[in-house]
């Protein structure tokens, strides 16, 4: 087998358990992550990329380029003659003069079965067309955004109550063994690659935040949906006397209903029932109003009104 050398390119923390495994199996000459960042409230709070927390603890060498065509960080590269590079929820694109470096290139791991869902939300996309099967890619990184040939892709189940956070930490915790197994097949020349289906091809745009709003013509179950795969990040909301109410747990109901879908259905010390698109109704256990903590419906309302319509 040939040398084991590696660079990592990565930011978030659903790469911790990829690092833990390259760490112990491979020689991880180099990890190359995003810049701190500034956030909270005030925008004066650092925040520090998970992946370089993990650089400083394992006492491995780590750099933070603004641009990656620098030509300082382009011969360290060169210079630690790496045959193959790993690239997870880095952020940004790789360009050519630096994938071209490792002997083997370098690949990445996708969440997704490519060519579907190529982008930056495969997994939340997925969840929120109600898809049952999700998986990780590896392929090799070329110009076009994920469109590199494919080393190995393996299949995994979404469960019906799997949120996008879930979903994130199965794939990072089950696909790290995959990766091991994939670098191996590559550096002992048991894989061979082979092209993606361009006729197949399916886009994952980032989540914005405006697609948070519930919009209740959907079905009750596409509503579901679109929390579970919001969850951490955007979350879902909707309307109460141009208040912004994040909806916290949902449920779909039994009832059906011929109502302007928005309406209040019913409501009890259980839940909230709202009417949806195409006769649905979803039931709300849990809402949270602005600046408060998560409660009942019920709870709210014993010291607020309810509108008969939310919006």
């Amino acid at each position: 087998m040939v040398n084991g050398k590696l660079v990592f390119f990565g930011t978030s923390d659903i790469c911790i358990p990829f690092l833990e495994m390259l760490r112990d199996n491979f020689q991880l000459q180099l990890i190359v992550t995003q810049p701190d960042a500034i956030g909270g409230r005030n925008r004066k709070t650092p925040i520090i990329p998970p992946v370089k927390t993990f650089a400083l603890e394992n006492n491995i060498p780590m750099e933070q380029p603004e641009v990656l065509k620098d030509e300082r960080l382009l011969d360290k590269i060169k210079a630690l003659e790496p045959v193959l590079g790993v690239v997870i929820a880095y952020g940004k694109f790789i360009p050519a003069s630096l994938f071209q470096i490792p002997t083997y290139r370098m690949v990445n791991v996708h969440f997704s079965l490519l060519p579907s869902y190529r982008g930056a939300a495969p997994v939340q996309r997925a969840i929120e067309n109600g898809d049952t099967l999700t998986g990780i890619t590896i392929f090799e990184i070329v110009k076009k955004m994920d469109a590199g040939p494919i080393w190995a892709e393996k299949q995994f189940p979404i469960s019906p109550g799997d949120t996008t956070e879930l979903l994130w930490k199965m794939l990072s915790l089950q696909g790290a063994g995959f990766l091991k197994e994939t670098i191996m097949g590559i550096l002992e020349g048991k894989l061979r690659q082979y092209p993606q289906d361009e006729s197949k091809a399916t886009v994952a745009p980032p989540v914005r935040k405006e697609e948070s709003h519930v919009d209740w013509h959907l079905t009750a179950q596409q509503i579901i949906n679109k929390a579970r795969a919001f969850t951490p990040w955007p979350g879902v909301c909707c309307g109460v006397e141009e208040q912004r109410f994040l909806l916290r747990k949902l449920k779909l109901s039994g009832l059906s209903h011929d109502k302007e879908p928005g309406q209040v259905l019913t409501m009890d010390k259980e839940s909230l029932k709202v009417c949806c698109g195409e006769g649905t109704v979803l039931e709300v256990l849990e809402l949270q109003p602005p600046g408060k903590k998560p409660m009942s419906p019920f709870c709210y309302c014993l010291g607020n009104r309810l509108p008969c319509k939310l919006c």
